[in-house]
């Protein structure tokens, strides 16, 4: 069937077939009717391209913060990342998948300059023109494709005047003044005699996109597929902003025929560690979908950044590192907690509290560190010497010749160590800790009951082992 896409009476856009039937952009509607008589044309939605835009914009961030948006496309400098993402081809292979996954069809061009990128683009998918060949095929593209000269094409078209080749050799004081500066502009700007200088894309503030789904869907499966759309975005998004996120919201818009009134879920997630991995994120909403129940079909999805945090670009690592070794599990807890439950993974953090049984509480994993009410972390104080083994309860040890005895009379090595606190909640402890060893070489963390916090007499309690 051949298609084409019309603005202002002139075809804007052809598909395949309708090419072959020799519809070109530029052309006029009744032309290209003359040429095919069931030519379907669909006018062009502004609206609708500005958005696709967008979406590629944001994409595209993920390898360069020098984009461009044109109402029609997006211009990128790349020269600086082609090392980074393994030379030319390659990064051209990531962009094109890329922009398929999002739902659109790819003209890619590479260029010298980005007018020139940009001719060759809007004339097929050109790939690479060097310095070399950059002129001839600049000549070869049919002039209708310059900006500057949309309103003489008819008057080009008179005088037998179609390709870009054959303009650059007419008089350029002639161009001038029948057609204006801005084309000997344009022109200089493609070739490389003026310089570009182009306006950076820059990404909002905050990050919330919204996707139109094609169909009403009623599996959280299907779902995911168009919810990937919205992670690449919000990705690049985070890359250009030097962030990441640790908590992002999905919201499902669901049918409003057999509800009267709009109907939303929201799908929230909380990350352990903040990540801008779209593979990892992915992952993750996979996990959540997994949990929720449709219970009206889904028409639109959205997507917001609640929660992010400044992130530095992560250094390669030839041997595993503490900083990565971290993220992986952060990775893994927040895995399990989207399947078993943000409550069912616990992790210690530390309260401020002096007393070693109190001075550790358990919160859940995927909060990271958080403390619970009340209580306070202390991350950055030195402790001094602690076993790594804590007994749930301090047990009394018994007396030999006045020292205290563990399968052996105890030498104390260090200490004491004094502790004070509780008196806020009625449950006073007032001891000297020592670092004990018996004759067994087996390190001891003992006490010493100043005032006889656990019975009427004073002694020696046994609380924890050294590895």
């Amino acid at each position: 069937m051949a298609l084409a896409v019309a603005e202002s009476k002139h075809i804007r856009w052809a598909n395949p077939c309708a090419q072959n039937a020799g519809i070109v952009n530029g052309m006029q509607e009744s032309s290209a009717r003359a040429r095919v008589a069931d030519l379907v044309l669909i006018p062009r939605d502004i609206g609708a391209e500005a958005k696709a835009i967008v979406e590629v914009a944001l994409w595209a961030q993920h390898f360069t913060p020098q984009v461009s948006v044109l109402p029609d496309g997006v211009l990128l400098e790349v020269a600086a990342s082609l090392r980074l993402f393994g030379g030319r081809e390659t990064l051209l292979l990531r962009l094109r998948e890329g922009v398929h996954e999002l739902g659109f069809t790819p003209q890619l061009a590479v260029a010298l300059t980005a007018t020139a990128a940009w001719l060759l683009a809007q004339h097929a998918d050109a790939d690479y023109a060097d310095a070399e060949s950059c002129a001839t095929l600049l000549d070869r593209l049919p002039v209708h494709l310059l900006q500057s000269v949309q309103v003489h094409l008819d008057t080009l078209q008179a005088i037998g005047c179609r390709r870009i080749g054959q303009l650059r050799h007419l008089p350029r004081t002639g161009i001038t003044r029948r057609f204006g500066a801005d084309v000997l502009v344009e022109l200089d700007k493609a070739f490389g005699v003026e310089p570009e200088v182009r306006a950076w894309y820059e990404p909002p503030e905050t990050f919330c996109a919204r996707l139109e789904l094609p169909a009403r869907v009623d599996t959280t499966e299907a779902l995911l597929f168009a919810a990937r759309r919205l992670l690449m975005q919000m990705t690049g998004w985070l890359v250009a902003r030097h962030a990441a996120v640790s908590r992002f919201s999905l919201l499902l818009h669901h049918d409003t025929i057999r509800h009267r009134e709009h109907m939303t879920s929201t799908v929230a997630i909380a990350l352990g560690s903040a990540s801008r991995d779209l593979v990892h994120l992915t992952l993750l909403l996979q996990e959540h979908l997994a949990k929720v129940t449709l219970f009206a079909s889904v028409t639109e999805l959205s997507l917001q950044a609640d929660d992010i945090v400044q992130l530095a670009a992560p250094n390669s690592e030839l041997f595993p590192t503490t900083v990565s070794q971290a993220e992986s599990l952060g990775r893994l807890i927040e895995r399990l907690a989207s399947r078993l439950g943000e409550d069912a993974i616990s992790r210690l953090a530390l309260a401020a509290d002096h007393r070693p049984e109190r001075c550790s509480t358990l919160s859940p994993a995927h909060r990271g560190t958080t403390p619970r009410s009340g209580h306070s972390t202390r991350e950055n104080t030195a402790f001094p010497a602690r076993p790594s083994w804590l007994l749930a309860q301090p047990v009394r040890l018994l007396m030999r010749q006045h020292k205290p005895f563990y399968q052996s009379s105890l030498s104390l090595l260090a200490g004491p160590e004094r502790i004070e606190a509780g008196w806020w909640d009625d449950a006073t402890a007032t001891r000297d800790y020592f670092i004990a060893r018996n004759d067994g070489h087996l390190l001891l963390w003992v006490y010493r009951d100043r005032q006889g916090a656990h019975a009427a007499e004073p002694g020696w309690f046994l609380h924890g082992f050294f590895g």
